[in-house]
């Protein structure tokens, strides 16, 4: 019972605010009365009109907590509106009976009144200024229901970004599982055919640079960047095991400005369009494939452009699921992006990347 109290009892905030409210209007009303009495024959010392005054203003300091206790208490316990309805109007009659009480015997204790006399004094105020009280505990029940609406909103948005998150990071290690057995198969068939053309060495170089590369996997297998440099290591190891297979059919060039190196970019972003261009690429067509990567900073974008030639009788036209998996990590990790495939002349085929640097959502 004392835990479901202290759950609901008000914070320190609540109290530093609800005290200098009501000390605050406590000293203009006592202004305004002091001033009023000035000039008339039962002139008072401010301080001693102060004094009386207080009961009525400051014990509004503890209802006030009361009434923000019962008001959160009443709205979680019950789910219909008359039965909330019938529990504030109960709760309401009790809290502001116990401050007519306490603040009419307290005024009475200044004064040096008798119990009769209080007693008299406390029908006088049920009877007369009473209609004030309620609205002031209506206004303070309206704010604290306001206040608690607005932090359940708060905490619902919370809530909500934190399961949209948590989604995202599930999809995003979705993705990220069938992009990386795709690129296994792809180089593990690399090596199997260098072994069926004995070319021996060659397997063993691809074997290492495999090795590398499924180290700094795991390596990154929780990090949701990594830098530019790191990721284009990874690609120049994965394009030396496909220039053993295609035997040197692949014309690579890549250049990176040097402002862009440390730069932090999705994990994985890069290598799946560049497997994708090696995939559909025209060295298969017993061609060359001049393939081009250009990383560039533009303002707070970087930009990445990817030029290379196609297949002529590939029917994908330059897409795959690479493609595809990256367009969909895209669209989760960035509000604001371009990501475009379009056919070049001669046969090939550019893609360019635009992305903000720094400002990854998941």
């Amino acid at each position: 019972m004392l835990d479901f109290l202290s759950l609901h009892k008000p914070g320190k905030f609540f109290w530093a605010l609800s005290i200098c409210f009501w000390f605050t209007i406590l000293s203009v009303i006592t202004y305004i009365q002091y001033n009023a009495i000035l000039d008339t024959s039962n002139a008072l010392s401010w301080g001693r009109v102060w004094v009386l005054l207080s009961p009525w203003f400051l014990n509004w300091i503890w209802v006030s907590g009361l009434t923000h206790t019962a008001t959160n208490i009443i709205e979680e316990s019950f789910d219909h509106w008359v039965k909330r309805l019938g529990a504030h109007l109960v709760s309401g009659s009790f809290i502001l009976m116990l401050y007519f009480i306490a603040s009419t015997f307290m005024r009475g204790a200044l004064v040096d009144r008798s119990f009769t006399d209080n007693m008299e004094a406390l029908y006088v105020v049920l009877t007369g200024s009473a209609h004030i009280d309620v609205l002031i505990y209506g206004g303070v029940v309206v704010l604290t229901m306001s206040l608690r609406y607005y932090q359940q909103s708060v905490n619902d948005r919370i809530e909500l970004k934190r399961l949209q998150t948590a989604l995202i990071e599930e999809q995003l290690k979705t993705l990220r599982t069938q992009l990386n057995p795709h690129f296994l198969f792809n180089a593990l068939n690399t090596i199997a055919s260098l072994v069926r053309l004995k070319q021996e060495n060659d397997a063993v170089r691809a074997l290492s640079s495999l090795s590398v590369m499924l180290r700094t996997i795991l390596d990154n297998k929780s990090n949701k960047s990594v830098r530019v440099k790191d990721e284009i290591k990874f690609i120049e190891s994965y394009l030396a095991i496909q220039k053993m297979r295609f035997e040197d059919k692949l014309d690579v060039d890549i250049e990176v400005d040097d402002e862009c190196l440390g730069l932090e970019i999705p994990n994985m972003l890069l290598h799946p369009l560049i497997e994708n261009a090696v995939q559909h690429g025209a060295q298969s067509n017993e061609k060359r494939n001049p393939l081009r990567l250009k990383v560039a900073k533009i303002q707070d974008m970087l930009q990445i452009d990817l030029l290379n030639a196609v297949n002529e009788n590939d029917d994908h036209k330059g897409y795959g699921i690479g493609v595809s998996n990256t367009r969909e990590r895209l669209a989760r990790m960035f509000d604001n992006f371009h990501f475009e495939l379009t056919p070049s002349s001669n046969g090939m085929f550019q893609t360019r990347l635009i992305i903000p640097t720094g400002d990854m959502d998941a």
